[in-house]
């Protein structure tokens, strides 16, 4: 990529922006990146050539598409330098869960919602979940957390099978946290396989999560909604930049209506 005269441009302030975006998350898939900074296609791999080219983040690949990650350099630049990149975070079903976590991620950030990130969660005490087994407990913690007014919602992202003890004491670990207050809003369980949100239906019920306090949603259909407030928001700017081209803000994340619910109001009161 080069400016004026052939010279090489380097990352700008809206190259950073997405940088940021991407270092609450550490890796996630080129097109809800791009999405949740309101770039068009051409401008995100613009983007993300320069971000690399800088050495602020690397590319990774599989069947499904391109990922990009921060990189040690990349966490500095935006003052985020906290530590190594999980292990595994961008190969074979880590890159995929990352993945399906920024899809999930950009959703919420069109719908200006307030959220966390799993990286931003580590040390944060009131996001703990206990993992209640029989004879002990465990902790875990959900990889999105979203604040709804005074509530918090915990997001979790599944796409393989856990065992029923497994997935059990998870799911009785957010009920109590739900009952408790700690994560009053609820629970959404989010992964790309029928079979793996039936079996959390099923360990939902047996440990008593209460119906109003839990959802579960298909990844193509947070895929379907990203895409469609994204045409949605895209023909507003037009219009408005038909009616008066000096006052259309651009086409990002912050031009949506306020108080546009992630879940639709099914979850939460």
């Amino acid at each position: 990529m080069s400016g004026r005269g052939g010279r090489a441009r380097g990352p700008g302030h809206r190259s950073f922006e997405a940088l940021r975006w991407l270092a609450r998350l550490e890796v996630a898939g080129i097109e809800p990146l791009g999405i949740a900074l309101g770039f068009g296609w051409r401008t995100t791999y613009s983007h993300v050539e320069r971000l690399a080219k800088a050495g602020l983040l690397v590319r990774a690949f599989d069947r499904e598409g391109s990922v990009v990650a921060i990189t040690a350099a990349g966490r500095r630049a935006v003052g985020d330098d906290r530590g190594e990149l999980r292990a595994g975070a961008t190969h074979g079903s880590g890159l995929r869960h990352a993945r399906a976590v920024s899809w999930v991620a950009a959703l919420l950030t069109l719908r200006e919602r307030e959220w966390l990130s799993e990286h931003e969660l580590r040390g944060a005490a009131d996001w703990i979940v206990p993992v209640v087994w029989a004879g002990s407990r465990g902790r875990h913690r959900p990889d999105l957390g979203v604040v709804m007014g005074e509530s918090r919602v915990a997001v979790e992202v599944e796409l393989s099978r856990k065992s029923p003890r497994r997935l059990q004491a998870i799911l009785a670990g957010h009920e109590e946290a739900i009952a408790s207050g700690r994560l009053a809003g609820g629970l959404i369980y989010v992964s790309d396989r029928s079979d793996v949100l039936a079996a959390v239906k099923r360990a939902a019920q047996r440990v008593g999560l209460p119906e109003r306090r839990f959802r579960t949603r298909a990844l193509a259909d947070v895929q379907e909604e990203v895409r469609r407030l994204t045409k949605e928001q895209s023909a507003e700017a037009r219009g408005r930049s038909g009616d008066s081209q000096d006052d259309a803000p651009p086409p990002t994340s912050r031009n949506l209506e306020p108080g546009a619910r992630v879940d639709g109001g099914e979850v939460g009161s």
